[in-house]
């Protein structure tokens, strides 16, 4: 009887083992997925390395987290637009020769979307900067500096 269900977890291993493993290190198309962390994991992360850096006050964080759970529901609304989009694309990559006329014409008809998504970050960017003291945007612009010569 125990030979029976150390077969059974065994081939129950392996079989979530195949399963599982082109999901993880594929990616799966999924660009929220970061190395089994969730986006919402990151965010708390970063949010909590700001609080560090530039010493926010608990009401800084709380209308910081506001200010990104509000971002986050405008762009899970576009979130359904952009998949058809990349779905689209792929149609368009995978086939035999590159059609730019095509290429162009989908771009330009989910300009939409794009300026949808540019305007949400913008208007985001904005209100955090309202957020922060000066003192603590300068320090904020000198790390963003310091990350984007990485």
């Amino acid at each position: 009887m125990k030979t029976i269900f150390k077969n059974i977890a065994i081939v129950t291993s392996l079989c979530s083992a195949l399963v599982l493993a082109p999901v993880s290190y594929a990616g799966n198309g999924n660009s929220d997925y970061q190395g089994g962390k969730s986006y919402q994991q990151m965010s708390e992360k970063k949010l909590a390395k700001m609080t560090r850096k530039l010493g926010l006050s608990e009401s800084q964080q709380a209308e910081i987290k506001a200010l990104k759970s509000e971002e986050q529901v405008q762009m899970q609304a576009l979130k359904p637009a952009m998949k058809a989009f990349r779905t689209q694309v792929k149609a368009l990559m995978s086939a035999d020769s590159f059609d730019e006329a095509a290429f162009v014409q989908l771009q330009a008809s989910n300009q939409d979307v794009f300026s949808a998504m540019a305007l949400t970050k913008a208007k985001s960017k904005f209100a955090m900067k309202s957020v922060l003291t000066e003192e603590q945007l300068a320090t904020f612009r000198s790390m963003k500096h310091k990350r984007s010569r990485r």
